[in-house]
C-alpha cells in the first residue's frame, strides 16, 4: 500500500472536517431535493461535503481519481489510486435528524480495496483501516483495535438494508429478514450500510445483508471489516468489486456459512 502514515492522518483529518460540517448543519435550510428512484434524496450538505472532500483529498494525493455519489464525479478508471466517496451515508436519517449517518472515504489501489474511513460525527466515532494494518476505532481521544465477534448465527444480531430506492426487492428482502430473525437472536435495520458493516467489524453486529448497494455504500467499510477478521461477499458468497453495484453479505467467520444457507433458502 502506497499510503504513508502522514497521508493517512491527513485523510482522517479531512474526513473529520467533513463530518463536523454535517453535524453543524442548519436544520432549517437543508435544501432537500429528490433524485432518481423512490425516497432517494440529496441535500445541499451532501453536495457541499463532497466538494470539500474532493478538494481536500485531491491536495493530499493529487494523482488520485475519484468515484463519488453526488454530481456524477467519476474519474476512477484511469488512476492507480481512487477515492470512493459517500459524503453522507444515510441521507434520509440526516434529513430526519436521526444521528446515524456517516462520512465515508474508501481508497482503491489498482482496483482493489486498500483503505477505508467511516466517520459518524454525531457519536464522534472514526472507524478506519489500511490493508494489512488492522482496523481501528477512534473515539473520545482514544483508539482501540477492532475484531469481529465469534458468535454463531443462532446468537447473532443481524443488520440488514431494504434497498429503499428499488422497492421491487422488498419481498425478497423481508423474506430473508424473517428467516434471519428466526435463525438468529434478533435483526436490526438502521439505514446506513456503511455503519452497519463497520458494526460487524466492531462486533456490535455479527452479520449484515442488503440486496443492492453502490460502491460508495460499502467500499470504505469493506476494508475495515476484512482487517477486523470478517468477510464481505455478495449474498451468494461470490467476490465483489468496489466499482460495481452488488448485493452484500458481511459476516464474522462463525455466522457466515449459516447466513449463506438462510439467504439461499429464503431467496
Amino acid at each position: 500500500m502506497t499510503l504513508t502514515h502522514e497521508k493517512i492522518e491527513k485523510i482522517i483529518a479531512a474526513v473529520y472536517e467533513a463530518g463536523h460540517f454535517i453535524a453543524g448543519a442548519d436544520r432549517g435550510a437543508l435544501g432537500v431535493k429528490s433524485k432518481t428512484g423512490v425516497d432517494n434524496f440529496v441535500t445541499k450538505y451532501d453536495v457541499k461535503t463532497q466538494e470539500m472532500l474532493v478538494s481536500s483529498l485531491g491536495k493530499i494525493i493529487p494523482e488520485a481519481g475519484f468515484l463519488a455519489e453526488e454530481n456524477g464525479v467519476d474519474t476512477a478508471s484511469s488512476h492507480k489510486l481512487t477515492f470512493i466517496i459517500d459524503p453522507i451515508d444515510a441521507t434520509t436519517n440526516f434529513i430526519h435528524d436521526l444521528h446515524h449517518s456517516a462520512v465515508c472515504v474508501g481508497v482503491a489501489e489498482d482496483g482493489m480495496p486498500a483503505a477505508g474511513f467511516v466517520y459518524n460525527p454525531f457519536f464522534d466515532e472514526m472507524f478506519y483501516a489500511v490493508r494489512g494494518g488492522g482496523a481501528y476505532l477512534r473515539h473520545e481521544g482514544g483508539e482501540r483495535r477492532l475484531f469481529v465477534s465469534d458468535r454463531a448465527l443462532s446468537d447473532a444480531l443481524v443488520g440488514f438494508g431494504t434497498v429503499p430506492y428499488d422497492r421491487k426487492e422488498a419481498d425478497r428482502t423481508f423474506r430473508i429478514a424473517k428467516e434471519m430473525f428466526l435463525h438468529s437472536r434478533e435483526v436490526r435495520r438502521f439505514g446506513s450500510a456503511a455503519l452497519d458493516i463497520v458494526y460487524v467489524a466492531a462486533g456490535r453486529f455479527d452479520a449484515f445483508f442488503e440486496l443492492c448497494l453502490s460502491p460508495w455504500d460499502f467500499a470504505a467499510s469493506s476494508v475495515i471489516l476484512t482487517e477486523a477478521g470478517g468477510a464481505i461477499t455478495d449474498i451468494s458468497g461470490g467476490e465483489i468489486s468496489v466499482f460495481d453495484k452488488t448485493s452484500v453479505l458481511a459476516t464474522n467467520a462463525a455466522s457466515r456459512d449459516e447466513a449463506l444457507r438462510v439467504i439461499k433458502s429464503a431467496s
